[in-house]
C-alpha cells in the first residue's frame, strides 16, 4: 500500500470514528412542552444536518415523556369523574399539533437533505468514473501539450467534484491515483511541470497541516475536531507531492490529527466522567425531593416554604449538566414525578380552601343582608345588640376569596357603620332636649321656691299639681336627675309644713308626694321598708307583752308594769302609722 493510500484510509477511519461517536448534545429534560415547540420552530437543521437528527432525539424523548404525563393524568382525571378508562381518548392540545407539524417539517427537511446528497453522490460517482475514461483515454494517447492541459482539467474537475457513495469512495480514488501515478511516470517530457504542480500542491497541504497544528489551541475541542475532519477532506483532494517529502507530510498531519483524537478522547471521557458524577448529583436531589412527595398541611404559610424549596431543589437540578443516556429518561421521569405529586397535593389544599373561602363568602353575605335589613331599625337598644351580636359571627368567619375581601368587608361595615351613626345622631339630639329640659326645670323649681316662700299652698291637689307640671317638663341628664329631683321634693315639703294640718296628716302627704315622684319603682321600695319597720314593731310589742306576765305583785313591779305598758302603747302607736302609710301605698 502508497502512503498515499495509508493516508486516505486514515482520513476515512477518522470519518467513520467521527459518524459513530455522540456529539455533546444539548439537554432537554427540564424543557417544557411549550419550550420544545419554540425551540424547533427556530431550529435549523442545514446549519448542521449530521447533528440534526441527535437532536431531534433528544427533543423527541422529552417531549414522549411530557406527552406521556398528560395522557396519565387526564385519563385519571376521566376515571375520577365516573368513566370508564376503555372509553378514555386522548386529544391533542394545539402545543401538541404544533410540535408534530414543526418535527416532521424538520424531518423531511433533513430527508430531503439525504436524499438530494445521496443523489449527487451517485451523479458525483458517474462524473468521476467518466474522468476515469477520459484519464486512461489521454494515458493511451501520443504525448502533447494538449493531452498534458487536458489532464489537467480532468484533475481540477475531479477535486471540484463532491462526495460519492462511501462504498465506490475507495475503488474510486485508487483508480485515480494509479492513473494519476501512470500519466505523469509515463510524460517524462513534463516531468519538470508536474514537480512544479506537486510542489503547488505541498506548499497547500503544508498550510493545511499549519492549520491542524494551530487546532490544537482551540478553546472548544468539538468544534475543533469538527474543524479538522475539514481540513482532513481537503487535504484528501489535493493532487500529489514530490515523493520525498510524502512520509514526511504524511507524519506530520498524522502527528497533529492524533493529538487532536487525543484531546477529544480525554475531553470524551471527562465528560464521560462528568455525566456520572452530574448523575450522582441529580441522584441525590431526587433523594431530597422524595421528603417532600407525601408532605401535606393546613397551614398555607407552611405550604409557600416548601414550595420554595421544591422550586430551589428544581432550579439545582437545572443547573447540573447532562447525565449517562441510558439513564437521562428514567432519572428526568421519577424526579418530575415527585414534583407533580406534591404540586398535585397543594392544588387539592387550595381548592379545599378556596371552596371553604366561597362557604365563608356566602356566610358573610348573609350577615350582610342581615345587618341591612336591621340598619334603619328605631329600635336602637335591641337592634344595637343584634348588630354586634351579628359582628361577633363575622369575626369567627375565616377569610373569603381575596378578590372580595375588601368590598365585602365594605359592605358589612357600611350597615354597621350606618346604624350606629344613626344612633349616635339621635343620641344628641337627646342630649340636646335633656340640656332643655334641665333649664327649664331649674327655672320651674326657682319659681316655686319663690311662691312656697311668700305664699301658704292652699290644698294638697295643688301640690299635685306642681308634680304633674314637673313631670310634663320631661327627662334631664342622669348626673342632674338626683339633685334636682332631691331639691323640688324639698321645696313641696317646706309648702306642706306650711299647710295648716297635723304632723299625722302633714307625714301621709309627704308620702304619697314621694310615691307619686318615686313611680312603681320607688313605691316598691318604700313598701319593702314599711313591711320591714311594721314587723319589727310588731315583735318588739310582743316581747313586751311576754315580760309582763313575768311581773309580781309588789310596788317595784307595779311601777315596772307602767313603763313596759307605755312602750307598748308608743309601740302600737308607731304600728298603726306604718299601716296607714303601707295603706296608703297600697292604694
Amino acid at each position: 500500500m502508497s502512503i498515499s493510500d495509508e493516508l486516505h484510509n486514515e482520513f476515512e477511519d477518522s470519518v467513520d470514528v467521527a459518524n459513530q461517536d455522540d456529539v455533546q448534545k444539548q439537554d432537554f429534560s427540564q424543557f417544557t412542552k411549550s419550550e420544545l415547540v419554540d425551540f424547533l420552530e427556530q431550529f435549523k437543521p442545514e446549519a448542521n444536518f449530521q447533528e440534526a437528527n441527535s437532536v431531534l432525539k433528544n427533543v423527541r424523548q422529552q417531549y414522549d415523556h411530557l406527552f406521556e404525563q398528560e395522557e396519565q393524568t387526564a385519563l385519571e382525571k376521566f376515571v375520577a369523574d365516573g368513566s370508564l378508562a376503555d372509553d378514555f381518548k386522548f386529544k391533542k392540545d394545539e402545543r401538541s399539533v404544533a410540535f408534530d407539524a414543526a418535527f416532521t417539517a424538520i424531518k423531511e427537511k433533513i430527508s430531503a437533505h439525504y436524499s438530494s446528497l445521496e443523489k449527487q453522490k451517485t451523479k458525483n460517482s458517474e462524473i468521476k468514473n467518466s474522468i476515469l475514461e477520459q484519464m486512461r483515454a489521454i494515458i493511451a494517447s501520443e504525448e502533447s501539450a494538449e493531452s498534458f492541459q487536458s489532464f489537467k482539467k480532468l484533475q481540477d474537475t475531479w477535486k471540484a467534484t463532491g462526495q460519492v457513495p462511501l462504498a465506490e469512495a475507495k475503488e474510486l480514488w485508487a483508480n485515480y491515483q494509479a492513473l494519476t501515478d501512470m500519466f505523469y511516470n509515463n510524460r517524462s517530457v513534463y516531468f519538470e511541470l508536474k514537480e512544479l504542480d506537486r510542489r503547488k500542491n505541498l506548499s497547500l497541504k503544508q498550510e493545511i497541516i499549519s492549520k491542524v497544528e494551530q487546532l490544537l489551541d482551540h478553546p472548544n475541542v468539538q468544534s475543533a475536531f469538527n474543524e479538522l475532519r475539514k481540513l482532513q477532506d481537503e487535504f484528501r483532494n489535493i493532487g500529489p507531492v514530490p515523493k520525498e517529502d510524502h512520509e514526511n507530510l504524511w507524519a506530520k498531519l498524522k502527528h497533529f490529527s492524533d493529538a487532536i483524537f487525543a484531546k477529544r478522547k480525554t475531553f470524551l471521557e471527562d465528560l464521560d466522567k462528568a455525566k456520572v458524577a452530574n448523575h450522582e448529583l441529580k441522584v441525590a436531589l431526587v433523594e431530597k425531593l422524595k421528603e417532600f412527595e407525601e408532605f401535606t398541611t393546613e397551614k398555607i404559610d407552611e405550604w409557600k416554604v416548601k414550595t420554595a424549596h421544591i422550586l430551589e431543589i428544581q432550579e439545582s437540578w437545572k443547573k447540573i449538566g447532562q447525565v449517562p443516556e441510558d439513564k437521562v429518561k428514567d432519572l428526568s421521569k421519577e424526579f418530575w414525578a415527585i414534583g407533580k405529586k406534591f404540586f398535585s397535593n397543594k392544588n387539592t389544599f387550595f381548592k379545599k380552601l378556596d371552596d371553604k373561602r366561597q362557604e365563608n363568602l356566602e356566610q358573610k353575605m348573609i350577615l350582610c343582608e342581615k345587618a341591612e335589613a336591621l340598619k334603619d331599625n328605631q329600635d336602637f337598644a335591641e337592634t344595637s345588640r343584634s348588630i354586634i351580636q351579628l359582628q361577633k359571627e363575622w369575626a369567627k368567619i375565616g377569610q373569603v376569596p381575596i378578590k372580595f375581601k375588601d368590598t365585602i368587608f365594605a359592605r358589612f361595615k357600611s350597615a354597621c357603620d350606618y346604624f350606629f351613626q344613626q344612633q349616635r345622631d339621635l343620641k344628641v339630639q337627646a342630649e340636646s332636649a335633656l340640656i332643655e329640659n334641665l333649664k327649664n326645670k331649674e327655672a320651674y323649681l326657682k319659681e316655686l321656691q319663690t311662691k312656697v316662700k311668700s305664699t301658704v299652698v292652699d290644698t294638697e291637689e295643688t301640690l299635685l299639681s306642681y308634680i304633674d307640671q314637673w313631670e310634663t317638663l320631661g327627662f334631664v341628664p342622669m348626673e342632674q336627675k338626683k339633685a334636682l329631683q332631691d331639691s323640688f321634693r324639698d321645696v313641696l315639703f317646706a309648702g306642706i309644713e306650711k299647710m295648716p294640718l297635723d304632723s299625722e296628716a302633714k307625714e301621709k302627704l309627704q308620702l304619697k308626694i314621694e310615691v307619686k315622684q318615686g313611680g312603681t319603682k320607688n313605691v316598691e321600695g318604700l313598701m319593702k321598708d314599711l313591711q320591714r319597720k311594721a314587723a319589727t314593731v310588731k315583735a318588739e310589742i310582743e316581747q313586751y307583752n311576754n315580760n309582763m306576765a313575768f311581773f309580781a305583785n309588789s310596788t317595784k313591779a307595779s311601777a315596772l308594769k307602767e313603763q313596759v305598758q307605755t312602750k307598748i302603747s308608743e309601740a302600737e302607736l308607731e304600728l298603726k302609722k306604718l299601716l296607714a302609710k303601707i295603706n296608703i301605698l297600697k292604694g
